[in-house]
């Protein structure tokens, strides 16, 4: 009897360990699901991290589910709709933020290139008619995330905190039942962000002091873990103006390429802040190095403060001068490939 007992047991835990592995496995083939946040319009380098997510989507690597735009305005919204048709995925949805956080709209690319004309017609074809009858960034949010299954997606978020300091406001409606922040904690992995300074500089970087209490919020409210790329990160990886030049003869009308063209005088090489975020979501863990775990703290200026916790949920990244080599070649590699829809 004993005998029989242990060799059920031991067929019992052979059974268990084989389907352990192979969720494992399917696991780790599956696409990521992601919700990106961008505040496209203020700095060329968001259009650069949406580029790497199409290219992503076009390998199979990652499903992106929507983006919300965080900036004021219809040129956000219009250019987000018009990169999503150019690259072939018109049925991403958009977001937006109403009465968000008020900046500067004097050198608004995404604006600029939505009302490029050629022969007194549009230069870039769009899909939505009217971006200003387009849902509320949070509304879509819960919308997107109560038909994911639980802990599956990660949101990155490369402008201001304001879309998902009202996310965390929100009450049960007709998506679910659950609040915002239950919501964000059955549904979300993990946050990644293009956020705040910690090497000591104590700078006030301007996606946080854009909507410093959103930020604190979101810092002292998350209830799953948020990485942190920093502004330093992004200032050491330049992307290259020159690549912008001679790398894209094979399209002589792409949007991120013009929103490049147009942001600065050419050729310039341009910080990527947010591309670093997209990265270490796209390849985690293989380019840059992960803090020790701790608190982030916002201030009412926007100065952020790590804080070393055992029990914390919240990194920033770090890399050396060799990891950034590293990364400005594998950005140039994966920008310049033609999307799938063009070959």
């Amino acid at each position: 009897m004993m005998k029989k007992l242990l060799s059920l047991l031991l067929l019992l835990s052979f059974a268990v360990g084989v389907s352990a592995a192979g969720l494992m496995k399917k696991t780790a083939t599956k696409c990521q699901r992601i919700i990106f946040d961008t505040d496209m319009g203020n700095d060329v380098d968001d259009a650069l991290a949406l580029d790497l997510m199409y290219k992503y989507m076009d390998a199979g690597k990652i499903k992106l589910l929507a983006i919300m735009t965080n900036k004021n305005g219809t040129g956000s919204a219009r250019y987000l709709d018009i990169m999503n048709t150019w690259y072939g995925y018109p049925q991403i949805p958009i977001g937006i933020v109403r009465n968000g956080a008020k900046c500067d709209n004097s050198n608004n690319y995404a604006q600029i290139v939505s009302d490029l004309k050629m022969d007194g017609k549009p230069m870039f074809r769009t899909t939505v008619p009217d971006v200003t009858k387009l849902p509320d960034a949070e509304k879509l949010y819960r919308k997107i995330l109560s038909r994911q299954p639980d802990h599956s997606v990660v949101i990155i978020s490369t402008g201001f905190s304001t879309n998902l300091g009202r996310l965390l406001d929100t009450k049960g409606d007709a998506y679910s039942p659950l609040t915002g922040r239950e919501l964000i904690a059955r549904k979300v992995q993990y946050f990644s962000l293009m956020a705040g300074n910690f090497d000591g500089r104590n700078l006030t970087e301007y996606n946080v002091a854009m909507d410093a209490p959103a930020c604190a919020k979101l810092f002292e409210e998350s209830p799953v873990p948020i990485v942190t790329s920093p502004f330093e990160l992004g200032e050491a990886v330049k992307y290259p103006g020159q690549s912008i030049q001679n790398d894209f003869n094979w399209a002589p009308f792409h949007p991120m390429v013009k929103g490049y063209e147009v942001y600065e005088k050419m050729p310039y090489d341009r910080p990527t802040w947010d591309p670093t975020a997209v990265l270490q979501v796209l390849e985690p863990g293989k380019f840059m190095t992960k803090s020790v775990a701790g608190h982030i703290v916002v201030d009412a200026a926007g100065h952020t403060t790590f804080n070393k916790d055992a029990n914390g949920k919240q990194y920033y990244l770090t890399i050396t001068p060799q990891q950034a080599g590293k990364i400005k070649t594998f950005f140039v590699s994966v920008v310049t490939k033609k999307p799938k829809c063009k070959r």
